[in-house]
C-alpha cells in the first residue's frame, strides 16, 4: 500500500510537470508563430505623389494570381513620353539596401518624361524568413520623422515552403548547373520557364512584362560581401556597355569608388539572362554589405544599420576584401542606399545623352551625398499608422 501511494504521488507529479512544460511550449509555440507570421505582413510603403498607380505581377502573368511569387509594381508616369526604366529590389532579400532604395524611389521620386516602374520585392517569397543558420534579425527598424518604419529582411532564396524540395543539382533552361538551392535564387533562373520552379515562373512573367511593356533599361539592385571582388561595380550586358562606361564616369565624379564588368557568359544572371531574351539595357549594381559576410560578428540591428564591424579591420588591414573599410566609421545602410539612389539617377542621366529623342527625366530623389548628411529615414514618408 505504501509503494502504490508512492507511485500514486509520483505520477501526479510527473503529471504536473508535463502540464507546465506543456504551458511553456505553448507560450514558445505562439510567440514563434507570432513572429512567422509578421513576416508574412507586406511592409507598408506610402507612395509618393509620382506614384501614378500600382499593379501586380500576376497582371501580366496570370497564373501568377494568388501564389507567393506575385509581388507588387508600381508605375511613376511623366507627363511627357519618354523611356520606361525598370527597377529591381529585392532580388535576394537579405540584401537589405535594395528594398530600402526602391521604397525609397516609390516615396520620393517624381517623372516628368517617361516612366519609372519600381518593384521593391522581386522575389517577395524570400522576404518571408529569414536564412536559416545565420541568425539575421527579421526586420530593420528605422525612426524617420514621423515614428518607426519596419522592414523585412529575408532571404535570397524563395521560401523553401513555396518551392520543395530542392533538386540535388539545379539545370536552369539555359543549361547552367547549380547546387540545389539555388533553384531557388531568383538571380541564378532567368529567362526562367513558365512550366518551371515557381522561381522560375517569377522570372519567365518578367520577361514577359519586360517585353509587353517594351521596358528600355533595366536596373537589378544588389549587395555583395566585401571579401568578393564583384563589389561596388556594376555589370552591364553587352548592349548596356557604353551605357555602363558613362554612367561610371559620371559616379566617380561624384566621389564614388566604383567598377564596371561586362556580363560574362554565366548564364542566369539578370544581366546575362534578361538582356539576352528581352531589348532592355540590362545593368546590375553591386554595393557592400558587411552582414553578409563570412567573417563578421553577431548580426544585430547595430550592424545592420551602421556597417561598423572591428573584425573586418583585420581582413582590411590584410588586403584581403576590395573594399576600403574602416569599422570607425562602417558601411552605413544610408551610404549604401545612397550609393543606389545616385546610380538610379546617373544612369538615367547618361541614357538621355546616348537617346536624347527618348530620355526619361526623373526628379526629387536623394543621392548618395544627401543620404549622407540628412540618413536615409529623412526621405522615408511619416509612418501615419
Amino acid at each position: 500500500m505504501t509503494r502504490l501511494k508512492f507511485s500514486w504521488i509520483f505520477f501526479e507529479d510527473a503529471r504536473f510537470r508535463a502540464v507546465i512544460l506543456l504551458v511553456i511550449s505553448s507560450i514558445i509555440g505562439i510567440v514563434s508563430a507570432a513572429d512567422f507570421l509578421e513576416m508574412h505582413k507586406p511592409d507598408l510603403i506610402y507612395p509618393g505623389p509620382g506614384v501614378t498607380s500600382v499593379g501586380r505581377l500576376s497582371d501580366w502573368a496570370p497564373d501568377l494570381a494568388g501564389t507567393p511569387g506575385d509581388t507588387d509594381i508600381y508605375y511613376l508616369k511623366g507627363s511627357q513620353p519618354g523611356a520606361r526604366y525598370l527597377v529591381l529590389g529585392g532580388t535576394h532579400n537579405d540584401e537589405m539596401a535594395t528594398p530600402v532604395a526602391a521604397i525609397t524611389l516609390i516615396e520620393n521620386a517624381v517623372v516628368t518624361h517617361g516612366e519609372l516602374i519600381v518593384i521593391p520585392r522581386a522575389n517577395a517569397s524570400g522576404a518571408t524568413y529569414t536564412q536559416e543558420m545565420v541568425g539575421t534579425p527579421y526586420f530593420i527598424e528605422l525612426e524617420t520623422p514621423g515614428g518607426t518604419r519596419r522592414f523585412r529582411t529575408g532571404s535570397r532564396y524563395l521560401n523553401a515552403v513555396d518551392q520543395f524540395p530542392d533538386p540535388d543539382v539545379f539545370t536552369n533552361v539555359s543549361g547552367a548547373s547549380y547546387p540545389g538551392p539555388e533553384s531557388r535564387n531568383l538571380n541564378r533562373v532567368h529567362p526562367g520557364r513558365n512550366e518551371g520552379h515557381l522561381i522560375e515562373q517569377v522570372s519567365h512573367a518578367m520577361i514577359g512584362f519586360i517585353h509587353e511593356y517594351e521596358v528600355d533599361i533595366l536596373l537589378d539592385l544588389h549587395e555583395a560581401v566585401p571579401e568578393h571582388y564583384v563589389v561596388n561595380c556594376m555589370v552591364g550586358h553587352d548592349r548596356a556597355m557604353e551605357l555602363v562606361a558613362l554612367t561610371l564616369m559620371g559616379l566617380q565624379m561624384q566621389g564614388l569608388d566604383i567598377n564596371m564588368y561586362q556580363s560574362p557568359s554565366v548564364y542566369g544572371f539578370s544581366h546575362r539572362g534578361i538582356g539576352d531574351n528581352t531589348d532592355a539595357m540590362v545593368v546590375l549594381a553591386e554595393t557592400t554589405n558587411i552582414i553578409q559576410g563570412s567573417f563578421r560578428g553577431k548580426p544585430t540591428q547595430e550592424l545592420l544599420h551602421t556597417g561598423k564591424d572591428p573584425f573586418y579591420d583585420i581582413l582590411a588591414s590584410s588586403g584581403k576584401i576590395f573594399v576600403d573599410y574602416d569599422s570607425q566609421r562602417g558601411i552605413s545602410l544610408s551610404e549604401r542606399v545612397g550609393r543606389h539612389m545616385s546610380t538610379v539617377m546617373e544612369l538615367s542621366r547618361s541614357y538621355a545623352y546616348f537617346v536624347p529623342d527618348n530620355a526619361i527625366v526623373i526628379e526629387n530623389v536623394p543621392e548618395l551625398a544627401d543620404l549622407m548628411e540628412n540618413g536615409i529615414e529623412y526621405y522615408l514618408q511619416p509612418n501615419e499608422g
